[in-house]
């Protein structure tokens, strides 16, 4: 009956002692374009951001939110976060792609958000901070 009792005992106790948890998130190059680099800090898995900085001066000149990510109740919240895994330049647009293969074109002159790619995360608005 011991031996029955350890056995129930460490069943229920297995999925306490392996939580859920997400790898972490990929290291995205820098892309420098026109002076300016643009890089994904990839530090808040509940939004996709980008910096752009100075190269000359290494000043930061503002930053963008690319998407955001709406979390569910009750769900492990690390497992729900979505980073950014690539930037690239295409005709002078940052093309912006989400873990979830969402891709988001990003005009950098009006600073517009476009996704192109599956759903993921809405876009938002004018969503900009400068600091």
């Amino acid at each position: 009956m011991t031996r029955f009792r350890l056995i129930v005992f460490g069943m229920l106790a297995l999925p306490c002692l392996a939580p859920a948890k997400r790898a972490a998130p990929v290291k995205v190059e820098p892309v420098i374009y026109e002076g300016i680099r643009y890089v994904a800090p990839n530090d808040n898995g509940r939004r996709g951001y980008i910096e752009a900085w100075d190269v000359q001066t290494n000043k930061k000149l503002w930053e963008l939110t690319i998407f955001t990510n709406g979390l569910k109740p009750g769900l492990e919240e690390d497992v729900q976060w979505v980073f950014i895994n690539k930037l690239t330049i295409r005709d002078e647009m940052l093309m912006v792609t989400s873990e979830r293969g969402a891709t988001y074109q990003v005009d950098l002159r009006t600073k517009a958000i476009t996704q192109w790619g599956p759903a993921s995360s809405p876009a938002p608005r004018a969503n900009e901070t400068t600091p």
